[in-house]
């Protein structure tokens, strides 16, 4: 399969703290220069750049379907956005909640765990549920562990519908390249939908 992270769709970042509610909410997205490597954009602004200089700026996403596909960028884009939440005067080493996909592996939830630890973070709470249920369910039950945890973050997908059609266009570029025409992956396609 290509793994080509420029083919991704973001994910939708929101940062919530406590007091202040949600600061930002931005795409997972990073704008790398092609011949030195170096990160010139991050979120918004490398989105403002993915039609710019095609050949001199890449625009891609270090995430796939909410979860890190490549580290180093995520944990680049993690630090920034978190900056940004913060502004001038960040928490030191604060508690972060993370909101991450349901199904997402031990392996992946590490990777996470990591960036977020590289982020900055002192300790990380992974969660499943929708950010807002989360918060109001912790403020309710759990008080003490919701004052340490003042920063949520919420990995989120908000047109599911644009992962299928991710994962389609990547099973027709693996097609491709093995020789199988389009029309053939359709019936293939059909024959396991029959076979559910």
């Amino acid at each position: 399969m290509p793994t080509d992270v420029k083919q991704w769709e973001p994910a939708d970042i929101t940062i919530h703290i406590q007091g202040r509610g949600v600061v930002l909410k931005e795409k997972s997205l990073i704008a790398v220069e092609s011949l030195s490597g170096k990160v010139v954009a991050v979120g918004t602004e490398a989105e403002a750049l993915k039609d710019r200089s095609p050949g001199e700026i890449r625009v891609m996403s270090p995430l796939r379907q909410g979860i890190i596909a490549d580290y180093p960028e995520a944990e680049y884009m993690f630090a920034e956005l978190l900056r940004r939440a913060l502004g001038k005067k960040p928490l030191l080493k604060p508690f972060i909640a993370v909101r991450v996909p349901k199904g997402i592996t031990i392996v992946e939830k590490k990777a996470l765990e990591d960036a977020m630890f590289q982020s900055g973070a002192r300790n990380v709470l992974l969660f499943e549920m929708p950010m807002e249920q989360y918060l109001r369910e912790m403020a309710e039950k759990y008080p003490d562990v919701s004052r340490k945890y003042k920063i949520t973050i919420e990995i989120t997908k908000e047109e599911p519908e644009r992962y299928v059609k991710e994962a389609l266009l990547q099973v027709l570029s693996y097609a491709g390249q093995e020789g199988i025409p389009a029309d053939r992956v359709l019936e293939l396609l059909e024959d396991a939908r029959r076979e559910r």
